[in-house]
């Protein structure tokens, strides 16, 4: 028996477990962020990540759209939302707020996922809560090098996660996904280094943890292309 499925069948499974109704206790639950949870987040990203207005922006693994609806309320920013689940990506889509967005259906971290952007096409990557999350990180970052034009830089939002925040029917997930219980801010960077990218910044998200919401720690990873 091999130690973790195809990447095929993790990608099947993923888009079963978020049928429509999964989806929308989804987004009841985590996918939406309060004001003041927003704020918490812009608190600990200005530090180390600034914008130019008229940036173009990728939320990779946008799910319903709580980093993409932050990130709207920043000046002048052209914003894409990446999510590979269309009932999530419904939900996005569905929000008032984000109808300037565009959104976009995919995963990416496969080698195949590559051309669903051009070379060169973003400034800023975000995600949060995806890293956990993705079969083939490695491969996921290598993508948004090649996305990113030079210069731009990723904002990788993530949790220390362990082995009992993955209940239910996610419990199969646990050895399948590389970093789903991963306990150290270390491995991220370690990954976006071999991808080419410079480490900027790792630090505890304090203004975020400090939220009575946040229920897992939260850690952020700001890194660079090379010129």
């Amino acid at each position: 028996m091999s130690w973790r499925c195809s990447q095929a069948e993790s990608r099947r499974r993923y888009l079963a477990k978020f049928d429509a109704a999964e989806a929308q206790s989804y987004d009841a639950r985590v996918g939406r962020l309060g004001r003041e949870d927003e704020d918490a987040y812009l608190a600990d990203l200005a530090p180390v990540l600034q914008l130019r207005a008229g940036a173009e922006v990728l939320d990779a693994g946008a799910g319903t759209g709580a980093m993409t609806s932050l990130l709207s309320r920043l000046p002048a920013l052209s914003i894409t939302a990446l999510e590979p689940a269309p009932a999530m990506l419904a939900i996005l889509r569905s929000r008032p707020e984000l109808n300037r967005v565009t959104a976009v259906e995919g995963f990416c971290d496969a080698p195949g996922d590559r051309p669903l952007f051009g070379a060169a096409r973003f400034d800023l990557i975000v995600s949060r809560q995806l890293a956990n999350g993705l079969f083939d990180p490695l491969v996921a970052f290598r993508n948004w090098h090649h996305w990113l034009a030079p210069g731009g830089a990723v904002a990788v939002v993530d949790g220390l996660y362990d082995r009992s925040g993955w209940t239910g029917a996610w419990q199969e997930e646990v050895d399948v996904l590389p970093l789903s219980a991963c306990q150290s801010t270390a491995m991220v960077p370690y990954l976006l280094e071999i991808a080419g990218f410079r480490i900027d910044a790792v630090r505890r998200m304090e203004a975020v943890n400090a939220r009575p919401s946040t229920r897992t720690p939260r850690y952020l990873v700001v890194a660079t292309r090379r010129a």
